[in-house]
C-alpha cells in the first residue's frame, strides 16, 4: 500500500511497511490492535463523556486547590481520548499507516499528539509534586480565615499557568524554527509523519522535556512510599496513621491510584525509548506499536479512576445518571437465600414434650 503527494521541486512516495527493519510481519499485529481498539476506544469515550457531564454539573464543589492538577490532567486526557482514540482506529484499520509527511494533515496530527500530551505530563509532574506536599504537610494549601493568598497557592496557580501555556506556544514556535513533519536532513528517503529537528539542539530538548518529567514522577512516588514505611515502622502505627480529614484521606487514594496507572501505562514506552534512543538500538515497529498503544490506554480510563474514587462525582453518576437504577433491579433479581433459623425450646417446652412421648 502506498501514497503519493507531489512537490514543486521532488516527488515522495510514503508507503506503508509491512515489515518492520527486524523482519517481523507488522499485519497480524495491527490486526489484533484494531480489534482491541474497537472495544477500548467506544467504551473511553462513552466513560470519558460521563466525566465531562459530571465535571459541568459538578465542577464547583469538586474544584479544589489541591485537585486543580488532577482534574485538568484528566481533562487533557479526554481531549486525547476524544480525537486520537478515533485516529488510533484508523491508524491500525490501515496497518499503520500515516498521514504523508509534510502535509497540512501531518501538521494536524503532530499538534493533536504532541500538545496535549505535554500537558498532560507536566500536569502529572506538578501532580506527583503536590502529593508529596500533601502527605508531608496535609494542610500546605490552607488558607486563612482573611487571608487571600499564601506562596504555596501562588506556586501551585504558576506551575499551572506554565505547564498548559509552555506546550501551546513552543510546538508551534519550533515549528516555523528548526522543525517540520518532514527530515529535512534526507528528504529523499521514505518519510513518517512525525517531529522532526533540524538541529541537535532541539532533539536534545525534546529528549528532556518527554524523559524528565517521567523520572521526576518515578522519583516523587519512591519518596512517598519511602515515607509511608517510616511512618509504620519508624514511627510506629499509631503514630503513622494517616492525619487530617476524611476529605484529604480520600483525595491522596484518588492520587495514588493515579499515579500508579500512570507509571504502569507510560513506563513501557519510555524505558524503550530510552535505552533506544541512548544504546542507539535497532528500531522495533512492533515495540513501538504496542507500547504506544498501552500509553493510550492511560489517556482513555484515567478519568474513570477519578469517577470512582471522588465521592461526590460517583455519587452524581449512580444518582443522576441511572446507574443507581440500574443497581437496584440487580440487587432485587438477586434475592439472598435465607438461612433456617432454630426455635430454641424453653424447659418447660422441653419437659411437656417429654411427657407426651412418655405417654
Amino acid at each position: 500500500m502506498s501514497m503519493e503527494a507531489n512537490n514543486d521541486t521532488t516527488s515522495m512516495t510514503t508507503e506503508c511497511d509491512l515489515e518492520d527493519e527486524l523482519g517481523y510481519d507488522l499485519i497480524p499485529m495491527y490486526r489484533v490492535l484494531f480489534g482491541i481498539s474497537c472495544f477500548t476506544v467506544p467504551l473511553g469515550i462513552l466513560l470519558n463523556i460521563i466525566f465531562v457531564i459530571t465535571i459541568i454539573c459538578r465542577g464547583k464543589k469538586i474544584f479544589a486547590v489541591n485537585s486543580h492538577a488532577l482534574l485538568l490532567s484528566c481533562i487533557a486526557q479526554v481531549i486525547l481520548a476524544f480525537i486520537q482514540g478515533p485516529i488510533r482506529v484508523y491508524f491500525y484499520y490501515h496497518n499503520g499507516c500515516l498521514p504523508i509527511a509534510g502535509t497540512p494533515l501531518c501538521e494536524l496530527t503532530v499538534y493533536l499528539d504532541y500538545i496535549p500530551t505535554q500537558i498532560n505530563d507536566f500536569l502529572m509532574v506538578q501532580l506527583s509534586i503536590e502529593r508529596f506536599l500533601l502527605v508531608v504537610k496535609p494542610f500546605i494549601f490552607h488558607r486563612a480565615r482573611h487571608q487571600t493568598h499564601t506562596l504555596p497557592i501562588c506556586i501551585h496557580y504558576l506551575g499551572l499557568f506554565i505547564a498548559i501555556v509552555f506546550p501551546c506556544l513552543y510546538y508551534p514556535i519550533i515549528m516555523q524554527n528548526g522543525a517540520a513533519t518532514i527530515d529535512l536532513e534526507n528528504p529523499s528517503e521514505t518519510q513518517t509523519c512525525d517531529l522532526w529537528y533540524a538541529r541537535e539542539i532541539y532533539e536534545l530538548f525534546d529528549l528532556l522535556i518527554t524523559f524528565v518529567p517521567y523520572f521526576l514522577i518515578l522519583i516523587m512516588c519512591l519518596f512517598v512510599i519511602g515515607i509511608f514505611f517510616y511512618q509504620k515502622y519508624s514511627r510506629g502505627d499509631q503514630e503513622g496513621r494517616q492525619i487530617g480529614p476524611r476529605h484529604h484521606r480520600r483525595l491522596l487514594y484518588s492520587l495514588h491510584l493515579f499515579l500508579i496507572w500512570f507509571l504502569l501505562t507510560w513506563s513501557p514506552w519510555v524505558l524503550y525509548d530510552f535505552f533506544q534512543t541512548i544504546f542507539n538500538l535497532t528500531y522495533s515497529v512492533y515495540i513501538d506499536a504496542i507500547t504506544t498503544f498501552i500509553v493510550y490506554l492511560n489517556y482513555t480510563f484515567s478519568s474513570t479512576i477519578v469517577l470512582l474514587t471522588f465521592k461526590e462525582m460517583r455519587q452524581f453518576c449512580l444518582s443522576k445518571l441511572g446507574f443507581q437504577h440500574g443497581l437496584s433491579l440487580i440487587e432485587n433479581r438477586i434475592q439472598p437465600v435465607r438461612p433456617i433459623q432454630t426455635i430454641d425450646r424453653s424447659p418447660a417446652l422441653k419437659s411437656i414434650v417429654a411427657n407426651r412421648f412418655m405417654t
